[in-house]
């Protein structure tokens, strides 16, 4: 039997990022993406200035199960806190919205990176790598 779950899935342009307390979501997001539902992402979620951001979801098979790595990757110029466990939630050019994260662990991986530029006028950003992995890392959602 083929599974639903497409191998690789790239997101088309990406118009909006946001961030969120993952502690904040409600419980069992990932379980209801599991089953097919769009989850919602009922807690504030502030805005993330950015450019070049992109999302890709690779689906792998582990003893028969589905493993899926969802990757998120963007430049701001905003610091994110991390002080609390950070979700984001993305919406693409055709207006489809995705989370990363759920309020139970594993917690997407955060990895910030300061870029200086270069003196030719590059301008100084911090570059943010998301990763998350688990059944279901790339979640259908409203918020």
């Amino acid at each position: 039997m083929k599974s639903p779950l497409a191998p690789v899935q790239s997101l088309p342009g990406i118009r909006f990022v946001g961030i969120v307390d993952c502690h904040r979501l409600q419980p069992g997001l990932r379980e209801a993406a599991a089953a097919g539902l769009t989850v919602g992402a009922h807690t504030s979620v502030e805005a993330v200035p950015f450019v070049n951001a992109t999302v890709e979801s690779v689906t792998e098979y582990s003893h028969g199960a589905p493993i899926e790595t969802a990757t998120l990757k963007f430049r701001t110029s905003k610091f994110l806190p991390i002080d609390v466990q950070l979700g984001f939630v993305v919406t693409d050019v055709c207006g489809n919205s995705w989370l990363i994260g759920a309020a139970e662990p594993p917690y997407p991986k955060v990895s910030l990176t300061r870029k200086t530029g270069l003196p030719g006028g590059d301008p100084a950003a911090w570059e943010i790598e998301v990763k998350a992995v688990g059944q279901r890392s790339l979640l259908p959602c409203v918020y």
